[in-house]
């Protein structure tokens, strides 16, 4: 399997929008204005990112009466259980980790002045 498919799958877990709803679909199916009362989020970015969870196969939904109900997919539950047995061993190396810790730092740019036509007269002189 491509790695890049791996980094997508962990990226819409990363999402903390999205995490958040999946975590909340972990305990039991939820109306859209059931996760937005809960999250307290808009319910656009609920919509959003419920979208990206359906497309990318981690939710389903189902019409009760004329609402929708979102779902975790089946499939996923024993995958997030796998995580959290691996977290709950692993905690104590996860969060001292330095490579982790050194790849949360963001990166700052700087940016060099514009040469002036004093600096570029004094270039060409030497």
């Amino acid at each position: 399997m491509q790695y890049r498919l791996y980094r997508e799958f962990f990226r819409a877990l990363g999402n903390q929008s999205r995490f958040a709803i999946v975590q909340l679909l972990r305990e039991r199916p939820h109306y859209v204005g059931e996760i937005v009362g809960e999250l307290k989020m808009e319910q656009s970015r609920v919509s959003h990112n419920l979208g990206c969870l359906l497309n990318c196969g981690f939710v389903q939904w189902e019409w009760q009466g004329k609402n929708k109900v979102y779902r975790l997919h089946p499939d996923l539950m024993p995958v997030l259980s796998a995580i959290d047995r691996h977290i709950a061993k692993y905690a104590p190396a996860l969060d001292s980790c330095q490579v982790l810790e050194c790849e949360n730092k963001p990166i700052m740019l700087v940016a060099k002045p514009a040469p002036t036509a004093r600096s570029q007269s004094r270039r060409r002189r030497k």
